[in-house]
């Protein structure tokens, strides 16, 4: 990579501003490795330096808009030049970027020159001099002086943290809240300092993880050990919902919002790492063709996303969750009390999903052969898992939770036929007893919808089976949105607390007050199952949940009447119709 930049700048006239020629901080940066090999391959191996090359690349070659001046994108060079050069103990001086008088220098922190531009969004030029072990860094208003230990703070020195997956190890990850090249996109991922206490947790966190991923998952530890190189923090979310983010150009690298408990920290872990194996094996082996320009993509329903998802994605995720299911998996058989049986829902969670999505994808053409003997592989390894599915109320409840999410997405992607829908609204509306046959629709068409937060059901179940009086608590709050679970509404916190009757009336009522989402229309389902009631509707509401609310939403439009939900859906499930193809 760093070959093609030379060979993409070399011919640039001036593109690195007031800064000296990229053959000149190439020269340092070479001066620095034969002096400190180590220190330069921990620079160019960090997935900051992946992200931030890729991104150049792709601005040289499309030379589009950007918010960083392109000689201080460039100038980046330099900057891991002068990092290299310094820690390889070499005396010089050499200018980098600075962006409103903060100089990032990666591995070691963030100086802050004194500046007349703390407000203002000004790149200028810094000079780092290193001389005797100590770096000192010039800027147009004044210099700073780096500890002569640069792990340690001090005034305009922030140094950058890490944290031993093992208390004690030698071994350390760096946690990046000060960097410019983040990996999640902005504003989520920007880079903020941690409190002290929350690098605390951070470490805390780690430790916990990694002893519990060696307990239980020895090749995850083996693979954090080893290829885990950086940590992004992102600020807290939801309980369960963990944010985290990885990138096939910064491999080894992810950003995370901090996890409530060790066991999702660690699932965080086997989930992200799988995806930087899977891309750094991609850049080797690419698993499936590129749809030709212009072509549609096949979409598939993904159980891990909210929308649609081409085959790139759909392997990545299958492969990443086979990771989370396997170490889910161990939890279930090895933990006790709430953590055991969490771990046992999760477990069949994913797993039951992965055996209907792997060989879906197996059938795709645009597989190489790579990829073809990859995902063998891959559904080998979820057979045997799946396998090791016990029984009980937590497994129930994942597959109900499943069929539940499928369903959900359904009714949020998949359209039906306009002519499914025009005749059997004018059927219903004419009185007729049982639908009318509808011809077979093998591909429906998908459209991504912006829907969201399909899983919130799941969330409550997680909430439910982790601290039920936090699940009560919910419930006796007031509101139409339940507080700290976004997507969640009170009917779906009266089905989760067994109240299966009065969650079916909410649902129903929302449905006749207004335009109902697609989670109301398949918890109204749910709720009816648990209810004991019309099996037909559940049947409905289950497999073709679009076709009932479209049927509904077009006889409003035609009448000015509408529909009592449970009598549309219990007459469509009484008829010859069936899904609108898969999907």
């Amino acid at each position: 990579m760093f070959d093609l930049l030379m060979d993409a700048l070399s011919p640039l006239d001036g593109v690195t501003g007031r800064l000296p020629g990229a053959q000149r901080a190439w020269d340092l940066l070479a001066a620095a490795q034969r002096r400190d090999p180590a220190a330069v391959e921990e620079l160019l191996l960090l997935p900051e330096t992946g992200l931030w090359l890729t991104r150049l690349l792709t601005r040289l070659r499309s030379n589009g808009p950007a918010d960083t001046p392109l000689w201080a994108e460039a100038g980046h060079l330099h900057t891991l030049a002068a990092v290299a050069a310094a820690r390889a103990g070499l005396t010089f001086s050499f200018p980098v970027p600075a962006l409103q008088e903060k100089v990032w220098l990666p591995t070691l922190g963030l100086a802050r020159l004194p500046s007349a531009h703390r407000h203002r969004n000004v790149w200028t030029v810094a000079e780092v001099r290193s001389a005797h072990g100590r770096i000192t860094l010039v800027g147009a208003y004044g210099q700073l002086r780096l500890p002569s230990v640069p792990e340690h703070p001090s005034s305009g020195w922030l140094p950058q943290r890490r944290s031993p997956l093992v208390a004690g190890a030698a071994r350390r990850i760096p946690l990046d809240d000060l960097g410019h090249h983040r990996i999640a996109p902005m504003p989520d991922g920007a880079a903020e300092r941690l409190t002290h206490s929350a690098y605390d947790s951070w470490n805390r966190l780690l430790q916990e993880s990694y002893e519990l991923l060696a307990a239980m998952d020895p090749p995850t530890a083996d693979a954090a050990a080893v290829l885990l190189r950086s940590l992004q923090p992102m600020s807290a979310h939801e309980r369960f919902r963990v944010r985290s983010v990885s990138s096939g150009h910064g491999v080894g690298g992810l950003a995370s919002s901090v996890p409530d408990t060790a066991p999702l920290c660690a699932a965080t872990l086997a989930h992200e790492l799988q995806h930087s194996k899977l891309s750094a094996l991609m850049h080797l082996y690419p698993l499936h063709e590129p749809a030709p320009p212009g072509a549609p993509q096949r979409l598939y329903y993904a159980p891990w996303r909210d929308d649609p998802r081409p085959l790139g994605g759909m392997l990545q995720g299958a492969y990443a969750f086979t990771a989370v299911a396997r170490f889910w998996s161990a939890c279930a058989a090895r933990l006790a009390g709430p953590d055991g049986g969490l771990a046992a829902f999760e477990s069949a969670l994913w797993l039951g999903r992965l055996t209907e999505v792997v060989p879906a994808l197996a059938t795709d053409p645009a597989l190489t052969a790579a990829g073809r003997d990859a995902l063998q592989a891959l559904h080998g390894a979820v057979v045997r898992l799946h396998g090791r599915t016990g029984e009980g109320a937590e497994v129930t409840l994942a597959r109900r939770m499943a069929a539940d999410h499928r369903a959900t997405w359904r009714a949020a992607h998949v359209r039906p036929h306009p002519d499914d829908l025009a005749v059997l609204s004018a059927a219903w509306c004419a009185g007729r007893k049982r639908p009318p046959a509808l011809p077979p629709r093998p591909h429906p068409e998908i459209r991504e919808s912006g829907a969201r937060h399909l899983d919130a059901r799941a969330m409550l179940v997680r909430v439910r089976l982790a601290d039920p009086a936090a699940l009560d608590k919910m419930r006796d709050s007031q509101g139409d949105h339940v507080p700290g679970l976004a997507g969640a509404g009170p009917a779906d916190v009266l089905w989760a607390c067994a109240e299966f009757t009065a969650a079916w009336r909410l649902y129903s009522q929302e449905i006749r007050n207004a335009p109902a989402g697609p989670a109301t229309w398949t918890g109204l389902g749910l709720a009816l199952a648990d209810a004991g009631r019309s099996p037909e509707a559940v049947r409905a509401l289950t497999v073709m949940p679009e076709l009932v609310a479209g049927v509904h939403s077009a006889v409003r439009e035609i009448s000015s009447r509408t529909p009592d939900p449970t009598a549309l859906a219990d007459w469509l499930g009484q008829g010859g119709t069936g899904p609108s193809g898969s999907c």
